[in-house]
């Protein structure tokens, strides 16, 4: 398995660079991952692994990729904060992800941080959550797009990751959910919704308040949120007496759209 990792192949190569076991694991004091004195600890992992893929580093150096101070923004981002400043050891670092010995470039189909595989790579610590993705209208199975489908990084990041509860996240998701759904996006900014949302409110409606995070579904669909026996019931988490009529709301409506919406097209315009 580490033969074929990327940091095997480098060994193979005779790179000079490559990461060796007793780089990792120490020589003859070697201690097993769960021994707080060894380097492979968990809350000792993310240190380990900055020796070469912090800024600067050697494997810093000779990474192409678009990801950058990924040890700076993992240590501050809420796996980071959880494990090196409240020693949970539960929370994901470095190996649960990418995984201790069979490290792959994120192009390899067998790669734990694959597009394909990244659901399930978090799905090993949020137990639930892959499960309604893979239901979604998200998930891979749902067929093939113009735009890639997105995945937890898409919208969580990969190493910068914040609470979901956080006002940052919650303001900044509309505009994530934005660089695939364009025109949508432009006509929730037309709403009260939205325009109130860009003033800094985040207790105004978001997408995932009315079409649900994980779990989006096409309105045709019955289990969705938005389908004729759940939307009644989707509008009155935020509107205790939204009723048929008022759920009835044109949401996305917008006066730029003429064929779709003449009415409102002729009446803005025409004022």
């Amino acid at each position: 398995m580490y033969q074929q990792s990327m940091h095997g192949r480098l060994i193979v190569s005779k790179d000079p660079n490559a990461p060796t076991c007793e780089e990792c694991h120490g020589t003859h004091a070697v201690m097993g991952k769960t021994d707080p004195k060894s380097p492979t600890f968990p809350t000792k992992v993310p240190v380990l692994c900055a020796r070469c893929h912090r800024e600067g580093q050697k494997a810093a150096l000779r990474y192409s990729g678009p990801q950058h101070e990924i040890v700076e923004h993992y240590a501050e981002s809420i796996h980071g904060k959880g494990l090196m400043k409240s020693g949970l050891t539960v929370t994901a670092m470095c190996t649960n992800c990418h995984t201790a010995h069979n490290v792959l470039p994120q192009s390899d189909s067998l790669s734990s941080v694959n597009r394909r595989n990244v659901p399930s790579t978090c799905g090993h610590c949020h137990h639930g959550i892959e499960e309604q993705f893979e239901r979604s209208i998200h998930a891979v199975r749902a067929g093939k797009t113009e735009k890639e489908l997105p995945v937890c990084s898409d919208c969580h990041t990969a190493h910068t990751i914040r609470r979901a509860d956080e006002t940052g996240f919650k303001l900044e998701i509309m505009t994530q959910c934005g660089r695939c759904h364009e025109t949508i996006a432009r006509t929730y900014f037309d709403t009260y919704h939205g325009k109130v949302s860009q003033l800094g409110y985040t207790k105004t409606a978001k997408c995932y308040d009315c079409h649900g995070a994980h779990d989006i579904l096409p309105v045709s669909d019955p289990q969705s949120h938005l389908s004729r026996d759940n939307v009644v019931a989707t509008c009155q988490k935020c509107h205790p007496g939204a009723s048929r009529r008022f759920a009835g709301y044109l949401t996305h409506a917008t006066h730029h759209d003429p064929e779709k919406y003449p009415f409102l097209f002729w009446t803005f315009w025409g004022m």
